[in-house]
């Protein structure tokens, strides 16, 4: 991919990512309709590894991060992963030795894997172990 194109993917990205923050941190989702409800836990009742996040980016972005963590602590946690891999992938250096590095230890094969067991692993045990007073309930 050529460097104006990866500028441009970029900063149309900085701008959705803009105005989602924007969104997230002037409406509380818990509050406003227009958000889009979780179509497997209406379906089905089991809460998804996603639900809570809306409410958790509202949170977050007003500094309530004990209310951000409750509601989904697994976002909370791969926010940081996610704009490292925007970072990886849009502005570094992409012929560095230490990028390319960093890309397959964190992005490659067995690091995917993982991702996906903690995933899975996160969805049954917010399942299957939550009460009232759990921090994976809603």
């Amino acid at each position: 991919m050529s460097r104006k194109k990866r500028i441009g993917i970029g900063l149309a990205l900085m701008v959705v990512i803009v105005a989602g923050i924007y969104i997230y941190a002037r409406y509380n989702p818990a509050d406003y309709p227009f958000f889009p409800k979780c179509p497997v836990y209406t379906l089905t009742g089991y809460l998804c590894p996603g639900c809570g996040s809306q409410r958790a980016f509202y949170h977050l972005f007003h500094g309530d991060f004990l209310t951000a963590f409750r509601y989904n602590p697994l976002m909370l946690a791969l926010v940081p992963y996610l704009l490292f891999g925007i970072y990886i992938e849009y502005v570094a250096n992409k012929t560095d030795r230490r990028v390319v590095c960093l890309r397959e230890l964190f992005f490659g094969k067995w690091a995917i894997l993982v991702l996906a067991f903690i995933i899975i692993f996160y969805t049954i045990l917010r399942n299957v172990c939550i009460t009232e007073s759990s921090v994976l309930s809603l």
